[in-house]
């Protein structure tokens, strides 16, 4: 799908306390196919820019009141408009004011009298250049997406250092970085290389022991938090494993040249290390922890014994009032491990179901800690309610109503015979389809198995608020969801922004860390 849709989706906001102007600015857009909306003096536009997102403003510099530079000054200063183009419309033409436009954050300049041919010109530009922008952006997350899928199906190898090399292969995968290594701490003054691949940090080499001030300084620094280091070029290391104690890093080098628009910036260079240290961690860890040895069929045996994982529940809200209507039940693992990477390391083994049945028979167990009325929504795959024995008895002894989440991210052999199993489970449990947009059946589970809650996946919800593909997209599956009887839930919201335009759409609920992270039944909620 393209970022760039037709110029009647894109919003222009034409701001002049000048009626014929505004009348002038207002014909000649609409004319060239672009939709405008109207404000007459800089505080109706703050306003207007808050309850809505626009593509484009039109911006006069002798505004009465708050000027034209002061409101400009507002829009750069807040996060949610700091990347809105402002085309600033004046009559002065000395260098002098437009190079103070430009300063303060202007785009362009149009000087009046205009040609109606050179405004449409310079705005659909800018369009143009948003348009590339927002497709770079969504084909780095798409491409993260599907870095982080192929990482969570990977299990761990027999020894720790081939698990590290294979992981910071399949992260080179991205365009935008150029090398990836895992570093372990194995002593107080002692890190070594686990696995290296392209152009690592300058001084690694695998296997070989860094000297012990540099293993000082890195731990001291993996305690802190994720850093980026600029010296040789940009390189971000994010720590795994518990906070006060990391058990190594995780550290991507960024492209030395930008390669077009999909080229990282430093902190995206951070935040991809952040995203992915976590699972490197849960790939790592137990190996570690073994000694550099990895029985991992051993190991799930011994998490199973001693139930070394505990549910959290995020809550599920209604929008636009907040107001909590459900839980997801969440599993973490003591050991650190990533979740996802846990169960398909389960499954691999032929597992799947017994780890499946532990940990939401913890979850199920806890709910009667949550608050009284909301439901409670759990994962579950196909082969468990296939089971057909397993699920009954655990929902039975749970006094919230529980909601059966399918992911499309588990492929279906028979349709018919999930959905007779399901059925079997009713009335005492909903069903929810989870991630909709991605996964193996695209939207099939959703018509098939006709779930009452269709949870659209966060890749979708991520800057909503500034995309109009995005914005399409959800629009779509709103009227979807409408036609075929189901609520919306979107996933991931974590923006105020975002939060607005889900709204402005009709999804029904959401959650996200907006509304709260992941916590203990009892804990908050």
């Amino acid at each position: 799908m393209r970022a760039v849709l037709s110029d009647a989706t894109h919003a222009v906001l034409v701001v002049d306390d000048d009626p014929s102007i505004r009348m002038l600015l207002s014909v000649t857009l609409t004319n060239a196919g672009l939709r405008v909306e109207e404000a007459s003096t800089g505080e109706e536009a703050l306003e207007m820019v808050l309850r809505r997102p626009y593509s484009v403003m039109l911006l006069d510099s002798n505004l009465p009141g708050m000027s034209g530079i002061s409101v400009l000054a507002r829009l750069r200063a807040d996060e949610a408009t700091r990347t809105l183009p402002v085309l600033i419309v004046t009559a002065e033409e000395e260098v002098d004011a437009r190079v103070n436009g430009l300063q303060h954050g202007a785009d362009d300049y149009i000087i009046k009298p205009f040609h109606p041919a050179e405004l449409v010109a310079r705005v659909r530009a800018q369009l143009r250049e948003r348009a590339a922008w927002a497709e770079a952006v969504r084909r780095r997350l798409a491409e993260r997406a599907a870095i982080a899928a192929a990482l969570c199906r990977m299990h761990p190898e027999i020894s720790a250092e081939r698990t590290a090399n294979t992981l910071c292969a399949e992260l080179c995968e991205l365009r935008d970085l150029a090398g990836a290594a895992v570093v372990a701490f194995t002593g107080d003054d002692v890190a070594v290389p686990l696995g290296l691949h392209g152009t690592p940090p300058s001084g690694l080499r695998s296997g070989v022991p860094l000297p012990p001030g540099t293993a000082a300084r890195l731990r001291a620094n993996a305690r802190t938090g994720p850093w980026v280091e600029t010296v040789d070029g940009a390189v971000a290391w994010a720590p795994f494993g518990p906070a006060d104690e990391p058990l190594g890093v995780l550290a991507l080098t960024g492209n030395g040249r930008p390669r077009g628009p999909g080229a990282a910036t430093a902190n995206q260079l951070l935040a991809a290390a952040i995203d992915f240290a976590a699972v490197a961690g849960g790939l790592v860890t137990p190996a570690l922890l073994a000694g550099g040895s990895y029985d991992a069929r051993a190991h799930l045996a011994d998490v199973l014994r001693r139930q070394a994982f505990s549910p959290v529940f995020q809550p599920i809200v209604t929008l636009p009032t907040g107001s909590v209507l459900g839980f997801e039940a969440l599993t973490r693992f003591s050991d650190g491990a990533q979740p996802q990477a846990r169960f398909a390391e389960a499954a691999a083994l032929n597992r799947g179901i017994d780890l499946e049945t532990a940990t939401l028979a913890a979850a199920l167990s806890a709910t009667s800690r949550l608050r009284p009325g909301c439901w409670v929504s759990v994962n579950v795959s196909p082969s468990l309610v296939l089971e057909r024995t397993v699920l009954p008895q655990l929902i039975e002894t749970c006094p919230a109503q529980v909601v059966l989440e399918i992911t499309e991210h588990d492929p279906v052999e028979d349709y018919a015979e999930l959905s007779a199993a399901l059925a079997e489970l009713r009335p005492r449990t909903r069903l929810s389809v989870d991630d909709a947009g991605s996964g193996f059946a695209s939207l099939r589970h959703v018509v098939t198995l006709e779930p009452e809650f269709v949870k659209l996946d966060q890749s979708w919800v991520t800057g909503i608020d500034d995309d109009p593909a995005r914005q399409a997209l959800v629009a779509g599956l709103c009227h979807f969801a409408g036609r075929t009887g189901s609520t919306l839930i979107a996933e991931g919201v974590e923006t105020a922004p975002e939060r607005g335009m889900l709204t402005e759409l009709d999804v029904d609920m959401a959650q996200g860390f907006l509304f709260g992270r992941p916590e203990p039944a009892g804990t908050s909620y």
